[in-house]
């Protein structure tokens, strides 16, 4: 794998876990930005081994990151992927790790990172929004890569990429075969590691925290394999604190809305999207039309409706080959 070499170095902001840290009931290893800080809340709270847990763990932006004064009853802990040097020669743990799956979970995935790593709210659009020099240093360096893949002149430090060439950027990524992304050989290197072979785990999908039929499913069989006694009689509650996290989040909300869009062919309007979402639109488009490029424009499509009429009435003396598909 390209990236397999110092994958599991400590997360930037992770303090080495002590291995008498880990928990006998169940081990979350996550990557940022995938649910492991409220799954671990979740399950502490409704499994009859341990104490109720008061409140909820949400901050503004459905981010579970508001639990430095929960008191936890540590059989369940999370962890970030340095735990597997943090347990070397470590066997039998019981471990669940959460991985992506959908296309649209590489979406989220690229918008997410950003936004909830440390709550700073990142977007896609500070690419084209902000100075280059205004920029944050997290997406600085990006933002100078779309200057030398695009050849664009006069880039002084207070320069403006525009809004239509990070859209394009963001399509050039999403145009790979998953295979080929970072994302993609980053979890597949995970999931894969010769340390999870000797462990019990349980691989649970993060379409998961997408929709609440998906996460009572999977959250059930969770409890199962592991014996974490969820008290399913609180079942409304449970329901309750699972969907408020997800009216909260915007960005799982408009990855489910694109969802719906590309494979139902939900009527929905298309304004307000950030320029990666209008990114990965544009490239499932062209994956579909091969011979139609879409526009480079800072406009985008209003709504489904008005990207249908744009395919269908596309003049076929237009139509080429896309140089963008292999």
């Amino acid at each position: 794998m390209k990236h397999d070499i110092d994958l599991w170095q400590p997360y930037p902001h992770d303090k080495r876990w002590d291995k008498d840290r880990n928990a006998k009931l169940l081990n979350i290893v996550f990557q940022g930005g995938t649910f492991g800080n409220f799954l671990k809340f979740f399950l502490d709270k409704f499994s009859k081994l341990s104490p109720d847990l008061e409140g909820d763990p949400f901050g503004d932006t459905g981010t579970s990151h508001k639990v430095s004064k929960v008191e936890f009853s540590g059989l369940i802990q999370k962890y970030h992927a340095s735990f597997i040097n943090d347990n070397e020669g470590n066997i039998d743990l019981p471990i669940c790790i959460i991985t992506p799956s959908k296309k649209k979970h590489y979406l989220y995935l690229k918008k997410s990172q950003w936004f909830r790593a440390k709550d700073n709210m990142i977007s896609p659009d500070d690419l084209w929004k902000k100075a280059i020099g205004d920029m944050p240093d997290t997406i600085k360096d990006h933002a100078l890569s779309i200057v030398k893949l695009y050849d664009i002149k006069n880039t002084a430090h207070f320069s403006w990429i525009p809004k239509f060439i990070v859209r394009d950027w963001y399509k050039l990524e999403f145009l790979k075969k998953i295979e080929q992304t970072y994302n993609h050989q980053w979890f597949a290197a995970f999931k894969s590691h010769e340390f999870f072979k000797k462990q019990k785990v349980y691989n649970l999908d993060l379409e998961t925290f997408f929709d609440w039929h998906n996460f009572l499913k999977n959250i059930t069989e969770l409890n199962r394999v592991f014996g974490l006694v969820l008290d399913f009689d609180r079942l409304a509650e449970m329901r309750t604190l699972f969907e408020k996290g997800l009216e909260l989040d915007t960005i799982r909300k408009e990855c489910n809305m694109v969802q719906s869009v590309l494979e139902q062919g939900a009527d929905k309007p298309l304004t307000d999207l950030d320029v990666a979402t209008e990114g990965f639109i544009y490239a499932e488009m062209e994956k579909k039309y091969p011979n139609i490029q879409m526009p480079l424009t800072n406009r985008f499509f209003r709504d489904t409706e008005e990207l249908r009429q744009f395919l269908e009435h596309f003049p076929n003396w237009y139509r080429r080959p896309n140089p963008n598909l292999g």
